[in-house]
This record gives C-alpha cells, sequence and structure tokens, in this order.
C-alpha cells in the first residue's frame, strides 16, 4: 500500500467517524427536542381535559379555544406522529376516568381533530390500519360510528372482524349477541375470551333475553362462547344449556362444557343428568373429567360406579376404584381385583 493509497484510506475512515458522530448528535438533538414536543402535547391535553371537566363558569373552555390550543402544540391534519400521540393519550385518559365524567369525555373526544384520524384508518385497504382504527373507536367510546363498525364483523380478515366484533360488545352490551347466529367465520378462543371478558367489565348486569336469543345458533364457535359467558356470570339457571352440550359429537364443544360445568354445583336431578351423558360420550380422557365432576359434587352412588368398574376402560376403571377406596368402599375394590385375579388365574390354567 503506498502513501496516497493510505491517504485516501485514513480520510474514509475518519468521514465515516465523523459521519457516525454526526448522526449520533443529530439523533441526540431529535429526540430531545420530540421529548420536548410530547411532554408540551401531554400537558396542553391534560389542561383541556381537567377545564373541560371542571369547566369554571366565569372562564369557559370553548371548542375553538381547545382547536386552537392542540394546533399550536403541533396536533395539524398532516402530523400523523403528533395526532396518534394524542390518541394514545385519549384512551389512556378515558380507561381512568368513570361515572359522569366520562360521558363529558366522551363528548369532547366527538369534537377534537384526532378523531378523524382514527376514522380515516377504518376506510384503509390495510387490514391492519383498518383494525387499528376499529380498535381506537370502540377504546374511546364513540357509538356514532357504530353503523360503520358493524359491516365489517364478519369481515374476511380476521384481525378486523375481531376489533369489530369487540366493538359490538362495547357499543351494545348483551344485544351483540343476537348476532352470533348470524356469524359464518371462525371465532378464535383467545376471541372468545376477549368478548366475555368486556362483556363482563362493561355490563355486568346479565340480560339473559339477549342470551337465550343466542342459543339460535348452531356455530359451533358460538356455543362455546355463550357456554363460556353462563360460566363467567354463573348463571345457575342457564345451565341446561351447557348440559345439553356435554354429549356434544364435537369434541372442542364436549370439552367447553365439561369446563364451564366444572364451576357449577348442580341439582341432584341435573346430576343424574350428567351421569347419563357420561355413558355416551366416547373420549375416554372426557369421561375421566367428567367422572372427577361428579364424583366431587355428589354423594357416592354406589351402583352407578360398580357399573363401570367392571367397563372396558382400565384407566376409568382406576379412577373409579380410588373414588370408592376413598369413600369407605375398600371390600368393593378387593372383591373387584380378586375377581380380576382369578379370572387371569383361570385363562393362565386353560
Amino acid at each position: 500500500m503506498n502513501e496516497e493509497t493510505l491517504l485516501y484510506f485514513i480520510a474514509f475512515i475518519l468521514g465515516g467517524l465523523f459521519f457516525c458522530w454526526g448522526s449520533i448528535a443529530y439523533s441526540m438533538f431529535y429526540r430531545k427536542r420530540r421529548t420536548s414536543r410530547l411532554e408540551l402535547i401531554e400537558a396542553t391535553f391534560a389542561d383541556i381535559v381537567s377545564r373541560y371537566l371542571y369547566n369554571d363558569p366565569n372562564d369557559p373552555l370553548t371548542l375553538t379555544e381547545i382547536q386552537r390550543s392542540l394546533r399550536n402544540v403541533g396536533i395539524k391534519e398532516g402530523n400523523k406522529n403528533n395526532i396518534q400521540f394524542l390518541i394514545r393519550l385519549m384512551i389512556r385518559t378515558q380507561r381512568t376516568i368513570l361515572g359522569s365524567n366520562y360521558y363529558k369525555l366522551k363528548t369532547l373526544y366527538t369534537q377534537i381533530p384526532p378523531y378523524n384520524a382514527s376514522f380515516e384508518k377504518i376506510n384503509s385497504w390495510n387490514w391492519y390500519r383498518r383494525a387499528r382504527g376499529i380498535r381506537e373507536i370502540y377504546e374511546m367510546d364513540q357509538s356514532q360510528y357504530l353503523d360503520k363498525i358493524f359491516k365489517f364483523q364478519d369481515h374476511k380478515n380476521i384481525f378486523v372482524r375481531r376489533e369489530a366484533q369487540i366493538a359490538l360488545v362495547v357499543f351494545l352490551g348483551w344485544e351483540s349477541l343476537r348476532f352470533l347466529p348470524y356469524l359464518k367465520r371462525k371465532m378464535s378462543l383467545w376471541q372468545q375470551i376477549k368478548i366475555v371478558e368486556k362483556l363482563y367489565d362493561l355490563y355486568p348486569q346479565p340480560d339473559l333475553k339477549w342470551l337465550r336469543k343466542g342459543y339460535k345458533t348452531e356455530k359451533l364457535f358460538a356455543k362455546k362462547l355463550l357456554m363460556r359467558i353462563i360460566r363467567k356470570y354463573m348463571l345457575h339457571s342457564e345451565t341446561d344449556y351447557i348440559l345439553e352440550h356435554l354429549g356434544h359429537t364435537d369434541y372442542e364443544v364436549r370439552e367447553t362444557a365439561i369446563y364451564c360445568i366444572k364451576s357449577f354445583a348442580l341439582s341432584r336431578s341435573k346430576m343424574e343428568k350428567v351421569k347419563e351423558i357420561y355413558n355416551k360420550i366416547a373420549n375416554p380422557t372426557q369421561q375421566g373429567q367428567l367422572l372427577k365432576y361428579i364424583a366431587e359434587n355428589t354423594e357416592v352412588d354406589l351402583d352407578f360406579y360398580l357399573e363401570h368398574l367392571y367397563g372396558p376402560n382400565d384407566e376409568l376403571k382406576l379412577s373409579i376404584a380410588e373414588i370408592l377406596w376413598n369413600n369407605g368402599y375398600k371390600e368393593k375394590v378387593q372383591e373387584f381385583y380378586y375377581k380380576q385375579y382369578a379370572a387371569n388365574n383361570q385363562l393362565y390354567v386353560e
């Protein structure tokens, strides 16, 4: 390497270092400035909310003043980053305020600029933006756009329809269940749990009229959702719906029914029905789950257990023997095993 090449190499290295240092300096300057801007937006929004909720008659806060204050801190139509930051502030604030102030805040949100940004996302061809816009709208409780969201409840994209279905629950509560029979696309387990939790948080008082309208559905995911709602609200009057599905032909529906019925202590007549259903379940694992539930919630029915003790499934035999043994029927268990031993010996001799 000659002297000229070495000088070019050194110059290149120094240029790269200067570029890196310049980038770091610019980044630090930008971040500091950006942080200051966000803090100013947050402080301005906090001031607007506090003055709006506790309006001073001698110094009323007008809509024009609100919009001017937001524009002065950078909330303008072309500045998407600032608008998105304000939307996050709005959602966070909405989650922390209750009572009459909640509804005042809801009115405020219909009037300030960022809301249009969420509404515009609904019209996007991008599924992520559309789903995000729906979520922002229901998080801010902007129910006046329910009709626009309604058409996405059965959208082909799972994320869009998931957010739309949650929005219906937020805006309509129990009445949203009447649309279950008309949904065509599958609802995931996560989605079912999310809907149940959202319904319980926002509408803790059950409305059985709408719940029973949902019973008309033949969709398996809808049946599982309804059973989870019954379990969450501990609706003892609706346990017959769960019992109807204990012996369903679909494995997952049976699994959900078994999971949900475990939360209830049933009457003697209903427990007899559970025992009848137990005989019809073809899956030994699910039979074992139901057997455990029966044992924990009823007195020992000796005839029932002896009938199945001599059944074909060895795993269930062991569970039944354990139940009988722990409940004072050791001689019945011993008699059973003596018979098994004698039968095996006879087979061996032959």
